[in-house]
């Protein structure tokens, strides 16, 4: 099998070269440090091309059945994961600069004769992770109820107002004048000497 870390990509596309294989979820430690456990393994299928505008380019394909924890009731899932993508690569940090962003669904990538195909790989399966994770059922559960309208929503301080209201006149008058801090603390003094 080839070093995933030094790929001649370029050279990869050129010849419509295919890759594919497992990676050890152990062996991508920054996907794995989500992930309620290590075992399993992460499929990959990587083809290089040159597409129709003659630039170098791979398609990526990865699945893997990632052990997550739900958000919602703490226990782990099964995500089913499978993704697809196409990059296409660039000589050159001036010209991976230059690039407009558009809405295309190709990335451009800084290419290599030695490119971190396994890094590319973890990265794309990184980006697929929900951010959210639960199980089907946990998800309906949670599902907040439909919006209110907006002309019968309440600012949100408006019932802290009505509760303020309501204790100010709850709260019966005092019935004798306030001791001066001073005058009883004093007190308080004088009984502490007699006791003793």
């Amino acid at each position: 099998m080839a070093r995933l870390d030094a790929i001649d990509v370029f050279e990869m596309a050129r010849a419509g070269s295919n890759l594919e294989g497992e990676l050890a979820l152990a062996a991508v430690p920054r996907l794995a440090q989500g992930l309620a456990h290590r075992e399993g393994t992460l499929a990959y299928r990587c083809t290089g091309r040159i597409d129709d505008r003659g630039r170098p380019a791979l398609a990526l394909r990865i699945e893997a059945l990632l052990p997550l924890y739900c958000d919602r009731c703490g226990k782990e899932l099964d995500l089913a994961l499978r993704a697809e993508r196409i990059f296409y690569f660039v000589r050159s940090e001036a010209e991976l600069a230059a690039i407009p962003i558009d809405d295309s669904a190709d990335e451009a990538l800084l290419g290599s004769t030695r490119f971190d195909l396994a890094a590319l790989i973890e990265d794309e399966a990184i980006l697929y992770l929900p951010i959210s994770p639960r199980h089907p059922a946990c998800q309906a559960a949670g599902e907040a109820t439909p919006a209110t309208p907006a002309a019968e929503r309440r600012h949100p301080f408006a019932a802290l107002a009505g509760l303020r209201e309501h204790l100010r006149r709850a709260t019966p008058a005092p019935r004798s004048p306030v001791r001066p801090l001073g005058a009883k603390s004093a007190g308080r003094r004088k009984t502490r000497r007699r006791s003793a």
